[in-house]
């Protein structure tokens, strides 16, 4: 041990490997040796404490999934095993930004799309604030983590005019009334599945959405709306009411809901007789562009979207916007064409 030019002493241990350099202010020697003893003591004590990034993380899946779906988890469980794969072994504390970012990295070169890599993130990110939580680190490294730019984003194409037609003549399909359904009320899948007769007031033209349904192995789960925006009332407009006043218990299953096998058959038997393309999740759009073409303002559009967060009503209706702006550019250069050369048309 040996004292510094700026009066504190130090001292440096090898521990398990590694150097580690102890400082104390004290101003005698026989004093800094028992302080530097102390701090070396402690410091070996919070080492065997450390946990690898693995442990924390089953921590964390064993207290997390009990609040999720089964659907939710099956979305986090590839991430969750690629950030066990990529990190287990280390030491949760010793895991810097760079690390994560130089794995953000790696995945995004792989070509998956930007949601992808942004759930990967955030799922690694809930890990860290567990560990947070738990006392084993004092920050989380992902907060100054960024997604590589230029990275594919999927955004769902709004259905359009014939798409929006063939669901309404088809009404009376095999399963039409679901699609249909869908398109006037902009309903969830799953909100859809879980609509009971009793959820339907005729009078007050309302519907009350209060619960949806999930698959597990594929049957049906019922459970409450995971925001209290999805509690909420949507219109019952006039051209359902001859579709659902005879119907009892759910709309879609009778006694109970149906089983996701029996959905997706009944689903794709629909899209064959009815040459509609378009996903159910689709029709959700169509139902909030009715909302936008109608002026319907964005705090009443989110209320009937069920939309915990203003912020994507807006997206949703500035997408919208965008839509049809291509739109409108399309029909004014197709004109402008025409109008140049009207011997061709």
């Amino acid at each position: 041990m040996k004292q510094r030019a700026d009066g504190r002493w130090v001292k440096v241990k090898v521990i398990n490997g590694k150097s580690v350099s102890f400082y104390s202010k004290k101003k005698t020697e026989k004093a800094a040796v028992k302080d530097i003893e102390s701090q070396m003591l402690q410091y070996v004590e919070q080492t065997s404490k450390k946990k690898l990034f693995k442990e924390i993380a089953e921590d964390w899946k064993y207290e997390h999934m009990e609040g999720l779906s089964y659907k939710t988890w099956q979305g986090y469980s590839a991430h969750y095993n690629r950030a066990v794969k990529e990190f287990g072994e280390t030491n949760i504390s010793d895991i810097q930004t760079a690390d994560v970012q130089n794995f953000i990295t790696r995945l995004a070169k792989q070509k998956y799309a930007f949601k992808t890599v942004k759930h990967a993130l955030n799922v690694i990110s809930l890990i860290f604030d567990f560990a947070i939580m738990k006392k084993q680190i004092s920050q989380n490294p992902c907060a100054y983590v960024k997604i590589p730019q230029g990275l594919e984003r999927n955004e769902r194409q709004l259905p359009n005019q014939e798409q929006i037609q063939k669901v309404i003549k088809s009404v009376n399909c095999h399963f039409g009334t679901f699609a249909y359904l869908l398109l006037f009320t902009g309903l969830r899948r799953g909100e859809a599945l879980a609509l009971h007769s009793d959820n339907i007031d005729f009078e007050k033209q309302i519907i009350k959405v209060t619960q949806s349904v999930y698959f597990r192995s594929n049957r049906p789960e019922l459970k409450e709306p995971k925001t209290k925006a999805g509690y909420r009332q949507v219109y019952l407009l006039d051209c359902l009411i001859p579709i659902l006043e005879n119907k009892k218990g759910f709309i879609f299953g009778g006694e109970s809901p149906m089983t996701e096998q029996a959905f997706r058959r009944a689903w794709e038997r629909y899209a064959k007789e009815s040459g509609v393309t378009v996903t159910p999740h689709q029709l959700r759009h169509a139902y909030a562009t009715m909302l936008y073409d109608s002026g319907i303002e964005a705090k009443s559009a989110q209320k009937l979207l069920g939309h915990s967060d203003i912020k994507i009503t807006l997206q949703t209706y500035t997408h919208i916007s965008e839509e049809r702006q291509k739109d409108d550019f399309k029909k004014l250069n197709s004109w402008s064409q025409i109008s140049q050369n009207p011997e061709e048309h």
